[in-house]
């Protein structure tokens, strides 16, 4: 599952440039790094999903619940938005 496609691709701030999430692999990298920060509940919650994820349907379920987290915390870039 490490190669599920995320449509549209997440964008999300990040410094220096905003960093585009394409994939299940990439998307589990960029939550175990804001995790090292150290996060609240939600972030861990998702965190443990991501790992655990076996089947595509729990992979859009999971992708979907990202994208309302990093929406909520403004961390997220919506699609054609310049970057």
């Amino acid at each position: 599952m490490n190669d599920f496609q995320i449509e549209p691709p997440l964008v999300v701030k990040d410094t220096p440039k905003p960093r585009r999430l394409t994939t299940l692999a990439q998307a589990r990298a960029y939550v175990g790094d804001a995790m090292r920060l150290g996060r609240p509940a939600p972030w861990r919650e998702l965190w443990h999903r991501l790992k655990s994820i076996r089947t595509e349907e729990e992979a859009i379920e999971a992708i979907g619940d990202m994208r309302e987290l990093l929406a909520e915390e403004d961390l997220l870039i919506p699609p054609g938005r310049p970057s």
